[in-house]
C-alpha cells in the first residue's frame, strides 16, 4: 500500500481502520462483541486490543465499527488477523489514500500544460455566475482504490451477516442527522460513509441517502452490536477527550472541540448502555491526536496495554469463550477473468471515452494493479467525482467488473488563480497576476474551452478551443486566439541597455494526437501581427529594434512528459521537439526556420535526487526573426546571470540538479540542492563552439506549496558574476515556444 500525511484540520475528524478472524459460536457459550469508536490515527489502539484478544484466546461473534473503528472491524470481520490488518496500517501510504490527484503520468497532456501556466493547483467551481465548492474537500478516489483493494476477498458478500464474523458499519444520514445502521450491499461503500467526515470526505449517497462520518450520530455502537446478540460487549473508546480552557489557542484546537462536542455526547451516551458484564477499554492516548499516523506503532501498543490491565480481568473471558479459527475467505488471486464488463456512466461523454481508457473485453484477464492505474487515467479527465470498480456475479454466476463513473457536481466550470513573483534582491522584481476559466466536457467527445488572462510582466488574454474528434478522443483540432505583451532587458556584457517591449495579436489553428497521457503530437498554423518597440534606453537603438511583426508559421510539436512533478521531479522523462518553418508565403515578414529540443531526466535513490536539464535551439540560414530569439540567463539558466541576459538566434544549454528532500509531507514538500550549468547563446552558426560554452552554478532551497513553487537561490557564474533570487512560481521559461 502507500503512506501517510493529511492536514492536521482534517485528520482531527476522521476514523478508521482493523481486522482478522477467530470465532464461531457455540450455543452454550456467551455471545461476544466488540464496539470500535472512531477517532482517526488513534484508531491503531484497535488493532493493539485485538492483538491482545488474539494472544488470550478470547473469540468474537459480532463486531461494530463507527469510522476509523468500521475500518478496523471490517478488515477483521473479513478474514484478516491483528498482524495482518496491523501490516496494513502501518506500511499503507495514507498520503496517496486521501488525496484525490492521480499521479502526474496519469494526467492529461491538457492538465500538464495548465499547470505550468503557475496557477495555484486549488480550484473552485463557477455555476449558475455563483461560486461552487466540491461538498469535501477529499473527493474519495484513491480512498475508495484502497478499501476495495482491502476488502476484495469478501467483494461478493453482499449480507454483513455472511462474513467470517458478521458485522455493521455505522454512519449518519446527513439530511436527518440520524445514525444509519449498514448491514448489506458493498462493504467498501459502507465503510467509506462510516468515515466520510462533513466537509473533509464528500458524503456518499446509499439507497438515495446521502451519508457521512457515524461519529456524530453514535460514535460507539455498543447498542448496535447487543441488537445483533451479543450478550457480552467488548466496547473499545479511542475518541478524544473535551480540551481544557487553556488547550483553546486556535482554530484548529476550536474546530476539534467543536467535533468533539459531536462524538464525545454519543460516545458517553453509549457507555451508559454497557453492563456488569461488559469490558470497556479507554487506551492511554493522551500523547497522540487524529493525525499521528507515524506514531502507528506506539498507538497500537496503547491498545494492548488497556486490555491486558489486571483490573480489567479481560483474559477470563477466555475461559468462557474461547477463540476457534475461522476460515478465512480464499485470497483473491492478483488478477482475474472478467465474463462481462457493465459501465455506469453518468457523464456527457461517450461510454467510448471510458472504456477505451479502462481497457478490459468480456474474456480478459486483468491484473488490479493496471486496472487501478487505468481507472486513475479515467480519473484524469478531469470530468467525474469519482471512478469507482467492483467484481460482480450476474444471475448467471458470471464474473464481471462493474464501473461506475458519476459526474462531478461542482463542475464543469472552473476558475483557477495565479500569483508569481520574482526579485533578485538588487531593485529588480516583477509579478504576473493571472486567472483562467476551464469549462470541460462541452460535449459527448469532451470539448474544452479556456481563457486565460494575465497582468504584470506578461500582459496575456487568450481564448484556446480543444475539440477532439474521433470517439476514443485520441485525435483533436485546437485553435487560439490571443492578445500579448511581454517586456524584457536588452544587454550589452553586463550593462542592461534598453528595455524591449513586444506585443501582439493573433491565433493558431491545428490537429494533433494523444498517443497516450505521455505522448501528444501537434501540427498549428501560427498567424499574427505586432510590434516591437523600444521603451527604456538610448534611442539610438530604436532604428535597430522599432519594427513591426508580421507572423505566419508552420508549427510541429511532439511531446513526452513522464514526469512526476514539473517543479521537483524525482522520476520520469520529459522530452519537447519543436519544428517552425515561417515563410512570406504564410504571412510572416521573413523566411526561418527554427529547431528546438528540450527536456529533463530525473532520477532518485532515497530521498536524493538527480537531473538532467537540456535545452538545444538552432536557426537555420541564421534569419529568425527577433522575437523568436532564444534566451538565457536567471536561476538554472546560467544562475550566475541576469535573467533573459543573453539573446541569441542558437542556444545550447545542460543543467545537472542534485537536491535532496528535507520534508515527508507531499503538500509542503522543501528541498536543498546545488546546479551545475553549462550554455551559452550565438547570433550566427559560424560562432557556435563548445570552448565558447560559459557556466554557472547555483545553491538552492525550495519548496511545494499550496500556492506553488517558491525557490531561494544564489548563482555564481565563471565571470565572477553573483545573482540571488528569489521565485514564487515557474523561475524556468524559455519563451514562447515553451
Amino acid at each position: 500500500m502507500k503512506r501517510f500525511f493529511i492536514i492536521p484540520s482534517v485528520l482531527i475528524l476522521i476514523g478508521w481502520f482493523a481486522p482478522s478472524a477467530m470465532a464461531s459460536q457455540a450455543p452454550a457459550e456467551p455471545r461476544v462483541g466488540l464496539a470500535l469508536s472512531g477517532g482517526g490515527a488513534r484508531g491503531g489502539a484497535h488493532i493493539g486490543v485485538l492483538e491482545a484478544l488474539e494472544e488470550m484466546g478470547i473469540g468474537v461473534d459480532y463486531i461494530a465499527g463507527t469510522s476509523m473503528g468500521a475500518v478496523i472491524g471490517s478488515m477483521y470481520a473479513s478474514g484478516y488477523s491483528a498482524a495482518e490488518i496491523r501490516e496494513v496500517f502501518e506500511t499503507m501510504d495514507w498520503e496517496w489514500a486521501l488525496s484525490d490527484k492521480p499521479e502526474r503520468v496519469d494526467w492529461t497532456m491538457r492538465s500538464k500544460e495548465l499547470e505550468s501556466q503557475f496557477l495555484v493547483p486549488l480550484r473552485v467551481g463557477l455555476n449558475k455566475g455563483k461560486i461552487q465548492l466540491p461538498l469535501g474537500a477529499i473527493e474519495g478516489q484513491h480512498l475508495d482504490q484502497v478499501l476495495r483493494e482491502i476488502l476484495l476477498p469478501v467483494v461478493e458478500t453482499r449480507d454483513f451477516d455472511d462474513l467470517p464474523i458478521p458485522f455493521r458499519a455505522v454512519a449518519t444520514d446527513l439530511a436527518s442527522g440520524e445514525a444509519v445502521v449498514l448491514t448489506e450491499g458493498s462493504l467498501p461503500d459502507a465503510v467509506r460513509a462510516s468515515m466520510s467526515v462533513p466537509g473533509v470526505f464528500s458524503p456518499v449517497e446509499i439507497h438515495g441517502r446521502l451519508l457521512v462520518d457515524g461519529g456524530m450520530a453514535n460514535n460507539l455502537p455498543v447498542n448496535i452490536v447487543r441488537e445483533m446478540g451479543a450478550d457480552i460487549v467488548i466496547a473499545v473508546d479511542i475518541s478524544s477527550q473535551m480540551l481544557s480552557r487553556e488547550q483553546l489557542t486556535s482554530v484548529l484546537s476550536v474546530t476539534e472541540q467543536l467535533t468533539n462536542f459531536l462524538t464525545r455526547r454519543t460516545t458517553d451516551e453509549q457507555i451508559e448502555r454497557l453492563g456488569p458484564g461488559d469490558y470497556l477499554l479507554v487506551p492511554d492516548l493522551g500523547g497522540f491526536s487524529s493525525a499521528d499516523f507515524l506514531n502507528a506503532p506506539n498507538i497500537i501498543e496503547k491498545g494492548a496495554e488497556a486490555a491486558f490491565l489486571p483490573e480489567l480481568a479481560l483474559r477470563e473471558l477466555a475461559d468462557v469463550r474461547p477463540a476457534r479459527t475461522i476460515e478465512p475467505p480464499d485470497p483473491v488471486a492478483g488478477e482475474v477473468t472478467v465474463e462481462f464488463v457493465e459501465l455506469d456512466n453518468r457523464s456527457v461523454l461517450t461510454d467510448d471515452i471510458i472504456l477505451s481508457r479502462l481497457d478490459v473485453q468480456p474474456g480478459d484477464t486483468v491484473d488490479f494493479a493496471t486496472l487501478d492505474r487505468n481507472v486513475d487515467t479515467i480519473y484524469g479527465l478531469d470530468v467525474f467525482r469519482s471512478v469507482t470498480y467492483s467484481l460482480e456475479q450476474n444471475d448467471e454466476g458470471e464474473t464481471g467488473l462493474r464501473v461506475k463513473a458519476p459526474a462531478r457536481e461542482w463542475g464543469p466550470n472552473y476558475l483557477q488563480f495565479g500569483l508569481e513573483l520574482s526579485s533578485n534582491f538588487s531593485g529588480d522584481s516583477d509579478f504576473i497576476l493571472g486567472a483562467a476559466y476551464t469549462r470541460n466536457a462541452l460535449n459527448r467527445l469532451g470539448g474544452e474551452l479556456r481563457l486565460i488572462g494575465k497582468l504584470g510582466r506578461e500582459d496575456e488574454l487568450s481564448i484556446d478551443f480543444y475539440q477532439p474528434v474521433d470517439s476514443k478522443a485520441n485525435w483533436f483540432t485546437e485553435s487560439e486566439v490571443y492578445w500579448s505583451r511581454e517586456n524584457y532587458r536588452l544587454w550589452e556584457g553586463d550593462r542592461n541597455v534598453a528595455g524591449l517591449e513586444v506585443s501582439g495579436l493573433g491565433g493558431s489553428v491545428g490537429f494533433g494526437r494523444n498517443f497516450s497521457t505521455t505522448d501528444r503530437l501537434r501540427l498549428s498554423y501560427v498567424f499574427g501581427r505586432g510590434n516591437l518597440e523600444l521603451v527604456t534606453g538610448d534611442p539610438e537603438f530604436a532604428d535597430q529594434y522599432d519594427q513591426d511583426l508580421e507572423v505566419g508559421e508552420l508549427e510541429f510539436q511532439y511531446i513526452h512528459d513522464s514526469l512526476d512533478s514539473i517543479w521537483f521531479p524525482t522520476s520520469g522523462m520529459q522530452h519537447r521537439l519543436h519544428y517552425l518553418h515561417a515563410t512570406e508565403g504564410l504571412g510572416a515578414d521573413s523566411d526561418y526556420r527554427q529547431v528546438l529540443v528540450n527536456g529533463t531526466l530525473a532520477f532518485s535513490i532515497g530521498a536524493n535526487t538527480g537531473a538532467l536539464n537540456y535545452e538545444l535551439g538552432y536557426s537555420l540560414d541564421d534569419a529568425a526573426s527577433i522575437e523568436r530569439w532564444y534566451r538565457l540567463g536567471g536561476f538554472g539558466r546560467l544562475s550566475g546571470l541576469a535573467p533573459d541576459q543573453l539573446l541569441g538566434q542558437h542556444v545550447a544549454l545542460g543543467t545537472l540538479a542534485f537536491y535532496r528532500r528535507l520534508t515527508d509531507w507531499e503538500r509542503l514538500s522543501a528541498f536543498a540542492g546545488a546546479t551545475i550549468e553549462a550554455g551559452n547563446v550565438w547570433d550566427d552558426s559560424d560562432s557556435i563552439a563548445v570552448d565558447d560554452l560559459r557556466y554557472s552554478g547555483s545553491l538552492f532551497v525550495g519548496a511545494q506549496t499550496p500556492l506553488g513553487p517558491v525557490y531561494v537561490a544564489v548563482g555564481y557564474s565563471d565571470s565572477h558574476d553573483f545573482a540571488a533570487y528569489f521565485y514564487l512560481g515557474n523561475p524556468f521559461r524559455v519563451g514562447r515556444f515553451d
